[in-house]
This record gives C-alpha cells, structure tokens and sequence, in this order.
C-alpha cells in the first residue's frame, strides 16, 4: 500500500474514534397494538443544538447525571433524553423536523391477522443522501460496488471467495477515493473560478482536468484541498502570479466557500445513531445487526446513505390467546356432548 494511503487510513482511523461525538440512542417501543413510545438519548452540556434534529412540540425532555446507555460512553458531560407517545408508528417521522443535517426515516408498521397469530412488518428507510457534490459517484461506483463498501451489502457477490471479494474491495475503495479526491478538487476548482477574472476563466476551465492531474501527482495525503494549495499549482502551469494573488485578497470568504461546499461531507464522520427497537413477541426475521437484551439493535452512521436507502427491517408475531381458548372450546364442545350421548 503506498505511503500516502496509510497516512490518510491513520488519520480518518484516529477521526472515527473521536469525530463519532454526536454520538445518540434512539429507542422505540411498539405494543401490540400499534401505538408507540419513543426516546433519544444524548450526552452533551447543554439542551441547546443537542439532537440532530429539530423536534416538534409534545416531547418530554429530562436531564440526569446517571449514565441512561452505555452506548453513550462520554464522560463528564450531562445525559439528556426526550419521550414522546405516539398513537401510531406512521406517526414517528412527523414527530421530527427535517432542518438538520441528519435525514428523518419514513418508518411503517403493517399487521397482518391469522387466527392464531397477529404478524407485524416493521421498517425504516433513511434516504439516500442526494447532495454529493458536483461529481457523480455513478461515474466511478455502480449500486452493487456502493452496496458493498457503504452498507456491507454482498447480495450482488454471492459464492464469491474470500480473497476474491478482497480484490474487489480493493478495486472499489481505489475508485471511492478517486471520486472524492475529483469531488474536492472540483469544489476548490468552482471557488477559484468565481474570483477569476472573466477573461481569463474559459483558459482556465479548458485547463481543468490537466491541472487535476497535476494536482492528483503532488498530492501527498487525501485530504480536503483549500484554495491556498491550488493557486500555487495554478501560478506555475500558467506562469503567472495572478491566482497567489487573488487568494490572498480573498482567503477568508474562499477558505468559508469550501468549508459550506463540503458541509455534508465533513458531517458523515460526526454523526452516529444507535437504533433499537423493541415489542412484545417472537422475532421472526430482522437485519438488525444486534441484540441488546430483548431489543434490535442498528448502528446507523451517514456514510451509509451514500450508497442508497439504508432500510431497517424486523418482522415478529404475537399469540392470539383468546384464538387459542376458542380453539379449545370449540373442540371440547363436540367431545363433551360425544361422551354424554355415549
């Protein structure tokens, strides 16, 4: 692996350890029938700006010094959690307000009837994160290569080997990172031309993706570019001085341009929520990747919605007990009046 790669593996790993800081517990609990009661737990040292969305009216909110989850492992810091009831989980998704970074799930419950058994189907699908940048990620990845490297989906490599499906990874992290690398390099690109003269401006888009494969070369680590490190490119393909100069009259709001351009993608590192869900009943399939005692358990990041919806899904059943005593009843029925006429 080259030198610049392990670099860059050793500071995102340094950066998950520590960016995960918006750390959250979302709980719900669906009775049998239907209704729901939901939590968010967090840590922070204040209520203001605390859960990654913005909440309609009706939540409980309490603060407490006791650790509610050890999910939530952060020290000296409050714990906040926020109750609400709902009458229905189709409910769920309008008890939160879509004005944060983080997308609100569509979540559903469907019940099916069958005598001896009540089934449900419950899911939630966060949607896809549509804003990537000016780069198409379909141009370097397609669905089944982000399915894979984003949501662990292997559907599309089945029977595959083990040393197979490392080459592949390999092949589709190669690509991801050369989408992102174009993504920010295009971003700085955008920046750069609106403060060019406009004169000058066609010379340099004809110039574009020469002078990405220049910067491509000196690149030593893959990180987000400012301004500050393409204007000295730039000034030296075409021996000039203009593009130094025009950063440094204008490195502040340049340096805010780049910092808004790339919101969400400095948002996926920051971002983390474990959803668990529970209700009474048997488990009858899930893919959930977890069980915490008798809840499913999802850890459900941003970067996950990069490749497409990231669905939850759990279907259970619960006995019918009456459906049972009648069952009985109606067969003693036969049975009693049978030994009486015998």
């Amino acid at each position: 692996m080259k030198a610049n790669k392990i670099i860059f593996y050793l500071m995102v790993s340094a950066m998950l350890t520590s960016c995960f800081s918006k750390k959250y517990v979302i709980t719900s609990y669906i009775e049998r029938d239907g209704s729901c009661r939901r939590a968010i737990y967090a840590q922070a040292d204040s209520f203001t700006c605390l859960f990654p969305y913005d909440l309609t009216t009706g939540w409980e909110i309490v603060q407490t010094d006791t650790v509610m989850n050890e999910y939530l492992s952060l020290k000296n810091t409050k714990n906040w959690v926020i109750t609400k009831k709902f009458s229905s989980v189709d409910e769920l998704s309008s008890g939160l307000l879509q004005d944060k970074i983080f997308p609100v799930a569509n979540e559903t419950l469907k019940k099916r009837f069958r005598w001896f058994y009540t089934y449900y189907t419950f899911s939630a699908v966060y949607p896809e994160i549509s804003d990537k940048g000016q780069i198409a990620m379909e141009d370097y990845l397609n669905r089944d290569e982000r399915n894979f490297y984003f949501q662990g989906d292997l559907s599309a490599y089945k029977g595959l080997t083990g040393m197979e499906l490392k080459e592949i990874l390999g092949d589709i992290e190669e690509q991801f990172w050369e989408w992102y690398n174009r993504s920010m390099y295009e971003e700085c690109f955008q920046i750069i031309m609106q403060f060019t003269e406009a004169d000058f401006r066609p010379e340099l888009l004809a110039a574009k993706d020469t002078l990405y494969s220049i910067n491509k070369k000196k690149q030593d680590v893959l990180i987000k570019q400012y301004a500050d490190e393409l204007c000295p490119l730039f000034d030296n393909y075409f021996h000039t001085s203009r593009f130094s100069m025009l950063y440094a009259a204008n490195e502040k709001i340049m340096n805010e341009m780049m910092n808004e351009r790339t919101k969400v993608t400095d948002e996926l590192l920051n971002y983390s929520i474990q959803y668990e869900l529970s209700f009474p009943g048997k488990i009858i399939t899930t893919n959930a990747e977890m069980q915490n005692n008798d809840a499913l358990v999802w850890n459900v990041n941003m970067l996950k919605f990069l490749a497409d919806d990231y669905t939850l899904t759990a279907e259970w059943r619960t006995a019918n007990v009456w459906a049972f005593v009648v069952a009985l009843l109606l067969l003693a029925v036969p049975v009693y009046f049978f030994r009486r006429m015998v």
